[in-house]
């Protein structure tokens, strides 16, 4: 892959945070036995796969559904499938999707095992974005991975976010203010590109 760019570097400083705030309770996602059917005449990608989400025990939810491309259709099942549970997905919307192939890195010399990189950029209703990067011999299996990473982090942030939010109160309680100024400090970083005000509203409602 080429090198990172900033934005690239922030996103991992984000999936740090993350990482460290969640521990072993990070879930990872898979998209497995993916099937994609395409009607071109009449524009329409019709696609199935399981989803899995691997926390401990393995959910696998089966998907399918429609869309204007594979992308669309794939995207938005997901989001679908998941946005009651993690209400942040809602407001997800594409800022980019750029898709790069990569000839001088083939092995044969009719360059059609060139591998793809394609760079997903997410946003929430404003112009800062999260960005994600795949790449491999596949432009669909490219485009399943770049998504994977992306919803992983999507679902993950969100928990981290409660995870936060009950950690300051907890602190509070505790008179931590060591603790207070760790926390928010990790909460503020992660707010910056997604809100979640309605996540946090259900909490206290709680």
């Amino acid at each position: 892959m080429d090198l990172d760019l900033p934005e690239d570097e922030m996103q991992k400083k984000y999936t740090r945070i993350v990482k460290e705030v969640l521990g072993k309770d990070f879930i990872g996602i898979g998209i497995s036995q993916f099937i994609l059917r395409e009607d071109i005449q009449n524009n329409c990608s019709q696609i199935s796969c399981f989803l899995t989400l691997k926390n401990g025990t393995t959910d696998a939810i089966l998907i399918e559904g429609a869309g204007n491309g594979m992308v669309d259709a794939l995207f938005n099942c997901i989001i679908e499938q998941l946005n009651d549970k993690y209400m942040s997905l809602r407001q997800i919307e594409f800022g980019d999707f750029a898709l790069k192939v990569k000839l001088k890195e083939s092995r044969r010399w009719r360059k059609s095992d060139a591998p793809v990189e394609i760079r997903l950029a997410l946003r929430s209703g404003d112009n800062k974005k999260l960005y994600f990067k795949a790449q491999s011999t596949s432009l669909v299996g490219t485009t399943i991975l770049g998504m994977q990473k992306a919803f992983e982090y999507l679902i993950n942030a969100e928990l981290a976010v409660v995870q936060l939010h009950e950690n300051i109160q907890d602190a509070k309680k505790r008179n931590r203010t060591d603790l207070v100024s760790q926390y928010t400090k990790q909460l503020t970083e992660l707010v910056r590109i997604i809100s979640y005000e309605q996540t946090i509203k259900n909490l206290r409602a709680i």
